[in-house]
């Protein structure tokens, strides 16, 4: 009995060690674990470096999705393999294999290339679907004319012109023929305004008497700038005074007299355009109310200077202090 008993425990506790290895081995091989992301994108690669590539993918595609589609390729040992061959470089997967070149060796810019060629090849409609819509170019900026700077009128203009005076409203007439020279200050509607004219001296008859005459004629008043786009017309109103200087030619006693004359003044002008030199032309008339009288013996009173005195200038207006 106690031989048989030996025999017998042994045998048994062989068969429980079977019978539980048997049990448990099933389950182990049932719960076999999936292989790990960085199994799965291998290679020897220093430039880009697998993990670099995982990293890259891991922007691409959701963590579960890419783990997924990865692991759907899990048949191969690696599903992306990586070579550096230098300047090019290959990315292969799954089977397929794409080459590229990059003669700088950016490490990181190799890895996004490969990482999206691995994301279109695994996964191609979820990468199609979340790219962003392409950007448009920003319309060409639009080009602005610079407008021109509006012209600044002067502050002063100075007016140089050949002038001519003709006296009327006596029984001679006198013309005379001279060098005019105005100042007017103001670049704005109104001006003040001061001028004279040197007259040439002249021979005339008043009264039958024969004169040689010299008149100097000086005015000021305001002058009004009127609008104009070619043309800037303006007109003047002051008043006026002359120095008029006689002398008797045909009488025995030589007679000179000089005499003031005051009155008031009226003038048009036009300018052509509102440059620093414009030419100009404007007329003028000057009303003597008591003209100076003329007086030569035996006869007396021979008659007096002219109640009007009417001219016309002509010459360049020019432009100072901006």
């Amino acid at each position: 009995m106690p031989v048989v008993r030996d025999r017998v425990l042994p045998s048994v506790t062989r068969l429980v060690v079977a019978a539980v290895s048997v049990v448990i081995a099933p389950g182990h091989a049932g719960a076999a674990e999936p292989p790990e992301l960085e199994s799965l994108v291998a290679g020897a690669s220093s430039c880009p470096r697998p993990d670099l590539v995982l990293a890259e993918l891991a922007t691409l595609l959701p963590p579960d999705r890419l783990a997924a589609r990865l692991r759907a390729y899990s048949g191969t040992p690696a599903v992306v393999e990586l070579v550096d061959l230098g300047i090019p470089f290959q990315v292969i997967v799954a089977g397929r294999v794409r080459e590229y070149r990059d003669e700088a060796r950016d490490c990181v810019h190799r890895a996004r290339v490969a990482a999206v060629f691995v994301a279109l090849t695994i996964d191609p409609v979820f990468v199609a679907a979340a790219a962003p819509p392409p950007v448009a170019p920003p319309p060409p900026p639009t080009v602005v004319e610079p407008m021109p700077a509006p012209v600044t009128p002067p502050r002063a203009r100075v007016d140089v012109a050949a002038a001519i005076d003709a006296g009327v409203g006596s029984t001679d007439r006198v013309a005379q023929a001279g060098a005019a020279l105005r100042l007017a200050i103001g670049r704005g509607r109104l001006a003040f305004v001061a001028g004279g004219i040197a007259l040439w001296p002249v021979d005339t008859t008043v009264g039958g008497v024969r004169l040689h005459q010299w008149r100097l004629p000086f005015d000021a008043g305001v002058r009004v700038n009127l609008a104009g786009r070619n043309l800037a017309p303006y007109a003047e109103v002051g008043l006026c005074a002359a120095v008029l200087s006689e002398t008797a030619l045909d009488l025995a006693a030589a007679n000179s007299r000089t005499a003031v004359e005051i009155g008031a003044r009226a003038a048009f002008g036009v300018r052509v355009g509102a440059s620093r030199f414009a030419p100009f032309a404007a007329l003028h008339a000057e009303l003597i109310p008591s003209p100076p009288e003329i007086y030569a013996l035996p006869q007396g009173v021979a008659g007096h200077t002219p109640y009007l005195w009417i001219g016309a200038s002509a010459g360049a207006s020019m432009g100072l202090l901006p």
